[in-house]
């Protein structure tokens, strides 16, 4: 998408009708409009967000007061935004919407060609194909109204924005619509039941998904506070290693030594605990039987000792002879005689061959227990003695570990280090308690999932019975099926989604800044930290906070580009579209400013910039300049006389230019062009 023009009728301080041609040259693709604050240059970014979607943005205000006073004071009740653009197939649109005298909204588009146009149906279905409503503020910019990405609470702005240029709003927005749908068939199932055993059942799976759905939200807010105090201690550990103190310095490498030595240790320690439940898994036979093995291996020797364990002679063998009538030496053995009778006589001795094999077996698995029981004793001892190695060394680093940040407290004239140092302590048992509370849910989550998964077999048994519980059953099990594909391709989109997000980021970058510095993102958090050529932290001012935001955008637009052609039905494809920015290089140093004027036209196709002068001069000027294509000047009239008032005006390549005009017939901002140099 690539604005043509945009029309304004009445709409907040641009009484009358005024209008904007933008400038759509590829080399030339900036259009440059010069505003004063107060003049308008919110107002004509609103312009354009109400016009696609009926929105302003958060910091628009009076968003409901959008007809001009002077046009309204006259009488007149309607006014409109119309916004021509075209599509990446050059096809040639235009929006507008306006209001009318009786308040009523109306909004149309057309296809144009040459003289001709056609009413496009279905407006806002084919405006959110062109560019989605939840993506339009990350292209229609304000800079001074974003939320940072730096901070404690960057990361959530991330992960918000990362999830609306996917298109994960609308899915994610089925999915608790799914949750009302599948309780509703879950109602009626019970209802259904005549028994009363499904609404039993029932109960207790909607308590155990509305507990493990509460759970993942605790889960889910332990990881991001254990994440939060992790971050601000590093933080803190960078100022105490930068420190101008030799003896702090000293001691917080000390520490962090004797950290990393804890860590071992414990680690060590979580190691041993599940090999304990894997020892007593795999022993717990051979713990507990051990005696019993003892008594059967005494009574297998006794009767091995006593000749009746093995038999001296094999049943199979004395049938064969009787049966064959021949003994094994070839004499012949007829029936009756004393030699077929005493053959006959020792069955009564014989021993079952089945039998013993299965003593054999025994014997060999009571032989197999007792050497367990040996190598059970051993290995139980082996990590009892690891548990007890490692918790002393944890009570030793632990003592070592507070005592040295008693003397980094105590160190003289050092006030600041002696804060940081309270506060250090103080996350430190910040994110224990939200590591145990993590520890806490996944276990509990564990517990239940398999409560549920058992509970939902159990109902899928009993929804066979009647109509009207099968077609009940069906539409549970259809909205559970719908919501794991749902769930399977935003857990699938969103597994790489970080890397990627960093790498353009990153690439970004590289055009924003001269320093060696890059972006390292927290793939749990989504929080972005700048990092210096030794990996160091470097420190968030505002405008460092500011400049990592406009490259975040500028990664977002690049992002959102490359999805223009995603497919499928679940997630909504990216969007090429203008990058509209209102005051975007506020509190940036000169040497940032310059560098990301320049860069901003190179990432994007086209950009309109609404810049005051204070944001204009200098740097800026000289980073774009060669890319300006159009240029304009929001000039505000004023119905008083100048008397003592300033005559403000703004120098463009050598001309000077009115931004205030006084004695005016009324009170307006009117947009000048100054230049076209497409």
């Amino acid at each position: 998408m690539k604005f043509r023009t945009l029309e304004l009728n009445n709409f907040r301080q641009f009484y009358g009708k005024q209008e904007i041609s933008f400038s759509t040259d590829v080399n030339k693709n900036v259009t440059l409009i010069h505003a004063e604050n107060g003049t308008g240059k919110t107002a004509f970014l609103n312009a354009i967000l109400w016009c696609f979607f009926d929105i302003t943005t958060d910091n628009f205000s009076e968003p409901k007061s959008l007809l001009n006073k002077i046009a309204k004071s006259s009488g007149e009740h309607s006014y409109r935004v119309t916004i021509e653009f075209e599509d990446e197939d050059l096809a040639v649109y235009s929006a507008t919407r306006s209001t009318s005298s009786l308040g009523t909204n109306v909004f149309k588009v057309f296809k144009l060609d040459g003289d001709s146009y056609s009413e496009i149906p279905n407006p806002d279905s084919f405006i959110n194909s062109v560019i989605p409503k939840d993506i339009s503020k990350y292209f229609f910019f304000q800079g001074e109204g974003i939320g940072k990405v730096a901070g404690d609470k960057g990361g959530a702005v991330v992960k918000h924005a990362v999830k609306e240029i996917l298109g994960f709003t609308i899915a994610e927005k089925a999915r608790e619509d799914l949750v009302k749908i599948k309780k509703e068939y879950q109602n009626a199932l019970a209802n259904a039941d005549n028994t009363g055993e499904i609404s039993q059942l029932q109960k207790e799976i909607t308590r155990l998904e509305d507990s493990i759905t509460l759970k993942e939200r605790h889960r889910e807010e332990a990881e991001n506070a254990i994440e939060l105090y992790e971050g601000k201690l590093r933080n803190i550990d960078t100022i105490l290693e930068n420190s101008d103190s030799n003896v702090v310095r000293t001691l917080h490498d000390q520490r962090s030594r004797i950290e990393s030595r804890k860590r071992r240790e414990e680690n060590l320690w979580s190691d041993a605990k599940r090999k304990r439940i894997t020892l007593i898994s795999e022993f717990a036979t051979t713990v507990f039987g051990f005696e019993l093995a003892g008594q059967a291996m005494d009574f297998i020797d006794e009767a091995e000792y006593k000749g009746t364990i093995p038999s001296p002679y094999n049943e199979q063998l004395i049938n064969d002879i009787i049966s064959a009538k021949e003994c094994i030496c070839g004499a012949n053995l007829n029936a009756g005689s004393s030699a077929f009778n005493k053959i006959q006589s020792m069955l009564r001795k014989a021993g079952d061959p089945k039998l013993e094999s299965r003593v054999s077996k025994a014997r060999s698995q009571l032989t197999q227990m007792r050497n367990d029981a040996k190598k059970a004793k051993r290995e139980f001892e082996e990590n009892l003695k690891q548990l007890n190695d490692s918790e002393e060394q944890i009570a030793k680093l632990t003592k070592e570990l507070d005592d040295l940040s008693v003397k980094l407290k105590g160190t003289s004239s050092l006030e600041d280090i002696r804060r940081v140092e309270n506060e250090r302590s103080a996350l430190k048992q910040k994110s224990a308690e939200a590591n145990r509370a993590l520890g806490s849910a996944e276990s509990s989550l564990k517990r239940e999932e398999v409560e549920l998964v058992k509970h939902k077999l159990d109902m899928s048994k009993m929804t066979s019975r009647s109509g009207d519980v099968i077609r009940f059953g069906n539409l549970v099990k259809a909205s559970e099926a719908i919501d794991s594909v749902l769930k399977k391709t935003l857990d699938s989109t969103w597994s790489d989604v970080g890397l990627r997000i960093i790498e353009k980021v990153n690439a970004q970058l590289t055009r924003f800044v001269r320093q060696d510095y890059t972006a390292k993102l927290n793939p749990n958090t989504f929080e972005i930290k700048l990092i210096d050529r030794e990996g160091r932290l470097v420190p968030t001012s505002d405008g460092q906070s500011l400049l990592l935001s406009l490259t975040f955008i500028s990664a977002l637009i690049d992002y959102s580009r490359d999805r223009r052609n995603a497919s499928g039905q679940i997630l909504t494809p990216g969007a090429v579209a203008p990058f509209i920015i209102d005051a975007p290089f506020g509190v940036l140093d000169n040497k940032y400013k310059g560098h990301v004027a320049s860069a901003i036209p190179e990432s994007v196709g086209q950009v309109v910039l609404l810049l005051s002068s204070s944001h204009w001069e200098g740097a800026v000027e000289e980073g774009i300049r060669d890319r300006v294509g159009r240029e304009y000047n929001m000039v505000l009239e004023e119905s008083s006389d100048l008397n003592n008032k300033m005559q403000d005006s703004i120098n463009i390549l050598g001309q000077s230019y009115e931004t205030v005009r006084y004695g005016c017939p009324i009170d307006r901002t009117i947009i000048e062009e100054v230049g076209s140099y497409a």
